[in-house]
């Protein structure tokens, strides 16, 4: 009987069965990570939307402190508690060297921010050591939120496709009830605090539209994702995020257009639709040249004749009649100067001010802030000058401790963390940005992970490059999503 019992105990096949009864703990941590990860996303991005929209209205009063930094830290503080449960995925993605490089720059940052903060003095040392950690707190709380981020989720993809549907109606009703080429809630409803920038609620918009067009993969579905992302990036006035959305469908049309040229009648329509919401800006200037252009008619004199050069020709007389004595002197006296036609001209509206730079205030402050962000480079190419982007002065339109003077590009990077930061923060986007186009273009899988890393990547890339300092963070987001896409195909091969 005691021998039947220890056959039975360690039986292998019925201890392979009672492992497949009962439910893995690692399997269950992974699904609760996930679900957090849902949760947080759709917070974080549609949800922060709605409830601004909602403060804006009146519907709501406005709590958490505008909710991202809230969420991104309660799903920091979450998705690290459950990572002990999650040992089948920790173990894949430790021994990813990408995942390793995402560490490596957390933690660099992170050191380099405390060390400053600890051995450096002065006021704006304090403001910009608070500003950096928040921002490795945002950074790392995206970058979890990405590894994690369950992407066959069918609430995920429904609550997005609703979420989508629903900002663009309201942007139409706004758009046509209004006759209005913009919506920017802050002026519209006469709120400038506890209420967010027209950034913010750009860039939820602009991550709604990256999830649905890597989950849904049809033409159809993808036409109306960008042609309506088109329409609800203008309106909502954000330039970056607008010309980044435009890019971002013009390579996505040439990558499926070669195998689908229906992708090419897409990208005509988007150039379309573009002319069209740029109509009101464009056609009073092209009729200010045509009229420019167009030569002015000039009654004739009695007896002569004027030519090209304005000289007047002799009569059948002989003699010849002046310039001056064309024209009674009264009338002369009395004709007003030409009118200035470029004066009269409406001003161009914020998403079309690249047609002219150089009446864009924006623009000329932000050259000011990188050519300030270049002069504290020179000065210390290798260290940078952290906290160099907060003001130590009052001046005439920003107060002393004010930390929004960075470089609107990467150099803020190189500024804050110096050649290394820089150089690392960099190349985490790229390689993101490479890798997962390797992976689209050269295998010819549409798969959403994948997807969902390109369009992320390259869109943080061309930002980073062009508009956003380093303290915007969602390349960590995109990091996420690669390093989740990397961690699965290691998995599959494995």
């Amino acid at each position: 009987m005691q021998r039947n019992i220890r056959e039975s105990t360690f039986n292998p096949e019925s201890y392979q069965n009672m492992l497949a009864d009962c439910p893995n703990s690692s399997d269950r941590g992974l699904k609760i990570s996930q679900t957090v990860a849902s949760i947080s996303f759709f917070l974080l991005f549609p949800g922060y939307l709605f409830y601004h929209q909602s403060v804006a209205m009146g519907l709501i009063p406005p709590f958490a402190a505008g909710l991202f930094g809230y969420v991104s830290l309660g799903a920091l503080l979450v998705l690290l508690a459950l990572l002990p449960w999650n040992t089948a995925r920790l173990k894949n993605i430790i021994g990813n060297r990408y995942v390793l490089w995402v560490l490596a720059f957390l933690f660099y940052t992170s050191a380099w921010t405390l060390a400053h903060y600890l051995l450096l003095d002065g006021d704006h040392i304090s403001i910009a050591g608070v500003q950096s950690l928040e921002t490795v707190i945002l950074w790392s709380s995206l970058f979890l939120i990405g590894l994690m981020l369950p992407l066959e989720s069918k609430p995920l993809r429904w609550s997005f496709l609703i979420s989508f549907i629903v900002v663009l109606v309201y942007l139409l009703y706004f758009y046509i009830s209004n006759d209005a080429n913009a919506y920017h809630a802050r002026r519209i409803y006469g709120k400038m605090t506890n209420l967010s920038t027209y950034q913010g609620f750009a860039r939820s918009a602009l991550i709604i539209l990256l999830l649905l067009i890597a989950l849904f993969n049809s033409f159809r579905a993808r036409a109306a994702f960008i042609l309506g992302g088109v329409f609800i990036l203008f309106m909502l006035i954000s330039r970056s995020d607008f010309y980044a959305f435009l890019a971002l469908s013009a390579v996505l049309c040439a990558i499926y257009g070669i195998k689908q040229p229906k992708y090419f009648l897409l990208l005509l329509l988007v150039t379309l639709e573009v002319a069209l919401l740029a109509a009101p800006d464009i056609a009073p200037r092209i009729k200010v040249v045509m009229e420019t252009r167009a030569p002015e008619k000039a009654e004739p004199v009695a007896g002569s004749q004027l030519t090209d050069e304005g000289t007047t020709q002799e009569p059948a007389s002989g003699k010849a009649v002046p310039p001056e004595a064309a024209a009674p002197a009264s009338t002369q006296a009395d004709s007003p100067p030409a009118p200035d036609k470029a004066a009269d001209l409406p001003r161009l509206s914020r998403q079309f001010e690249v047609l002219d730079f150089s009446a864009s205030k924006s623009w000329k402050g932000r050259l000011a802030l990188q050519e300030k962000a270049l002069e504290q480079i020179v000065e210390n190419p290798l260290l940078g000058k952290f906290g160099g982007h907060v003001l130590t002065e009052d001046t005439g339109k920003f107060e002393k401790g004010h930390a929004g003077r960075y470089a609107h590009n990467a150099l803020s990077a190189w500024v804050s963390y110096g050649l290394a930061g820089f150089l690392l923060y960099l190349a985490l986007t790229v390689y993101g940005c490479l890798a997962s186009a390797r992976h689209l273009i050269l295998r010819r899988v549409d798969e959403p992970l994948w997807m969902l890393a390109f369009t992320l990547n390259l869109v943080c890339l061309l930002l980073v490059i062009v508009s956003k300092p380093i303290f915007w963070p969602l390349p960590a987001l995109g990091w996420g999503v690669l390093a989740q896409a990397l961690v699965s195909q290691t998995k599959d091969q494995g």
